[in-house]
Parts: structure tokens; sequence; C-alpha cells
């Protein structure tokens, strides 16, 4: 008798175990978890209401999605990330961001003072 219930409670102490333990994640999903972490807020806030729109997978806009993908910066490794921060101060450095054509339609699309100043500051540091 007792060896009827010794497989049904071996089967039922091994689920439990395994439930308890954590699942792993893909690498991009590392990537993506780290990048929110080290993004300071005032950058994501600034990216996420001036540059998203146009710089992201689902941006209808080729040309900035090709320039730069704010969902792949998100997900790459480190090295590409500072690559890609040097580009975009050099951009903003030169006043090509936001596009004179595109504020022409969209004014309110202008970054602040302050907004570029964020920008440029993390743009700079060789932190992700």
């Amino acid at each position: 008798m007792k060896k009827q219930f010794l497989l049904p409670t071996l089967a039922v102490l091994g689920l439990l175990f395994f439930q308890g333990t954590s699942k792993k994640t893909t690498d991009s999903e590392n990537s993506l978890h780290v990048m929110e972490a080290d993004m300071p807020a005032n950058v994501k806030a600034v990216v996420d209401q001036k540059c998203y729109g146009c710089h992201n997978a689902e941006s209808k806009n080729e040309k900035g999605k090709k320039k730069l993908d704010w969902d792949a910066f998100e997900a790459s490794k480190r090295s590409k990330q500072l690559a890609a921060k040097g580009k975009i101060l050099e951009v903003l450095e030169n006043g090509d961001m936001p596009p004179a054509k595109f504020l022409e339609n969209k004014p309110e699309g202008k970054l602040t003072e302050s907004e570029l100043a964020t920008l440029m500051e993390w743009s700079k540091s060789k932190k992700k």
C-alpha cells in the first residue's frame, strides 16, 4: 500500500519544486530590462515624447526608423548602444534633429533647450 502513494507523492513534490524555479530569459529580454533600468527617467521621457514617434520599429517613417530604431537600440549590446549614442550626439550638435521639414508640419516636436541638453548629456555618457 505504501508503494501506491509513493509515486504520486513524489510527482506532486516534483511539480511544486519546479513551479517555484524562475524561468530563464533570453539575452534580448535581459538587455531590454537592463536598458530600461539604466536609461534615466528624464531621458526616457524626452525620447518617448519627442523621438520615439519616428524612430521605432512600427514607424511609417522608413528613413527615421533606418537611422535609429529605439526598440532595436534598447535590445542591442552595450557596444552598439555606445556607438549609437555617438551618432545621436553628432546629430544633436549639428542641429539636424528633429529635421526642419518635420518641424514645419509639427512645430511642437521641437526640442526645448532643456530637452536638448538632457539628450546631449546622456549621449556623452559612457553608461548605457
